[in-house]
C-alpha cells in the first residue's frame, strides 16, 4: 500500500467530474427513452419487434442506474475529501506521513475532455421503401391473376412491403449517438482518474481507482453493445429495402406479363388458352418473390438472435456497486 497523500481541492474536483458523468448517464437514459419509444416498424420487420422492444428498457434502466450509482460515487468522494479535511494534521504526522494532506484551492485538471449533453437529434439517412401504384387497369389484371393462380399481387405487396423504414433509421441513429456519448463519458472518467492519481495516494485512492476502472470497462462494453444495436438496425433496413425492391420488380413483371395475356385473350380459344398459360408462367415468377422473402426472413432471424444475446448481456447486476458512505 502506498503512503497517504491527498490534495483536497483535486479530490473535490474529481468528485464533481464523477458527478457530471452520472448526470450524463441520466440524460442519455432520457434521450434513449424519447427517441426509441418502441419497435413497431411495420410488417416487414415484425419478426424482431418483441425482442427489440425488450432491449430498449434494458438499456434505459441500466443508464438510469448508472446515473444513480455514479452520483453515489461522487458523493463518496466528496465525503472522503471532507473526512480528510477534518483529519487532525498532527495525527497524520504521528503516523510518519508528514504533510500528507494539502489544499491549494485549485482543481484545474478536472475538466471534461468531451462534452456529452445535449445530444444531437437523430437523423434519417436511408432510402424509403419502393411503392407500387395500382390503377383501374392494373386492378383488373390483379383480379384476373387472383382468379387464375389464387394470389392477389396487391395484397402481397401491401403485406410484405409495408413498414416504417425511416423510423428504424432514426432509431439506429439514436442508438449510435448514445454509444458515442458513452465513449465520451468513459474518456472523461479516464482523464479524471489519471489526474487524481497524481495527487491522491494511499489505500482509499487504490480502492477508488479500481472502482473507476470497473466503470470504464462497463461503460465501454455498453457503448459497443449500443453500436451493435445500431448496426443491426441498419442491416435490417438495407435488407428490407433490397427485399422490397425485388418484390416490387417481380410484381411489376408479373402484371406486365398478365397485361399482355389479357390483350391476346380476345382471340377466340387460342387467345384465352394463351392468356391462362401466360398467367400461370407468371406464377413461376411469383415463386421467385417468395424465395426472396424466405431469404430475407433468414437474415432477420439471425439479427433477432443477436439482439436476444444483447438483452441478456446488459443488466443492472453487471454494474459496479454504489459506494456506501458511513453516516
Amino acid at each position: 500500500m502506498s503512503q497517504l497523500q491527498v490534495e483536497l481541492s483535486d479530490l473535490r474536483g474529481w468528485s464533481r467530474q464523477v458527478g457530471r458523468a452520472g448526470t450524463d448517464c441520466d440524460g442519455l437514459s432520457s434521450y434513449l427513452s424519447a427517441h426509441v419509444p418502441d419497435g413497431d416498424f411495420g410488417a416487414i420487420l415484425e419478426l424482431v419487434t418483441y425482442d427489440y422492444e425488450s432491449l430498449i428498457p434494458a438499456f434505459t434502466t441500466v443508464l438510469g442506474e448508472e446515473g444513480t450509482r455514479l452520483g453515489a460515487t461522487a458523493t463518496a468522494l466528496r465525503e472522503t475529501a471532507h473526512d480528510f479535511q477534518e483529519t487532525d494534521a498532527r495525527v497524520a504526522q504521528d503516523f510518519g506521513v508528514g504533510r500528507a494532506i494539502d489544499d491549494d484551492m485549485r482543481a484545474a485538471g478536472f475538466y471534461d475532455v468531451a462534452g456529452v449533453l445535449p445530444v444531437g437529434a437523430p437523423t434519417c439517412d436511408t432510402a424509403s421503401l419502393p411503392e407500387v401504384s395500382f390503377g383501374f387497369v392494373l386492378d383488373k389484371i390483379c383480379d384476373l391473376t387472383e382468379w387464375i393462380i389464387g394470389i392477389d399481387p396487391r395484397e402481397y405487396v401491401t403485406r410484405w412491403i409495408a413498414g416504417d423504414i425511416e423510423k428504424a433509421a432514426l432509431q439506429a441513429s439514436a442508438w449510435q449517438h448514445v454509444s458515442d456519448c458513452l465513449d465520451k463519458v468513459t474518456d472523461n472518467l479516464a482523464h479524471g482518474q489519471s489526474a487524481i492519481s497524481r495527487t491522491w495516494r494511499g489505500g482509499a485512492a487504490d480502492r477508488s481507482a479500481d472502482h473507476v476502472e470497473k466503470w470504464i470497462t462497463e461503460l465501454s462494453s455498453q457503448s459497443r453493445a449500443m453500436s451493435k444495436v445500431s448496426g443491426h438496425l441498419r442491416d435490417m433496413i438495407r435488407s428490407s429495402v433490397d427485399l422490397a425492391q425485388n418484390v416490387v420488380d417481380i410484381i411489376r413483371m408479373i402484371i406486365s406479363i398478365c397485361s399482355a395475356a389479357i390483350s391476346s385473350s380476345y382471340i377466340p380459344l387460342w387467345g384465352q388458352w394463351k392468356a391462362v398459360k401466360t398467367i400461370k408462367e407468371g406464377w413461376e415468377l411469383f415463386k421467385t418473390a417468395r424465395k426472396a422473402i424466405m431469404a430475407f426472413w433468414q437474415i432477420i432471424t439471425t439479427i433477432k438472435n443477436l439482439i436476444i444475446s444483447l438483452v441478456h448481456a446488459v443488466t443492472v447486476e453487471s454494474l459496479p456497486d454504489a459506494p456506501r458512505v458511513p453516516a
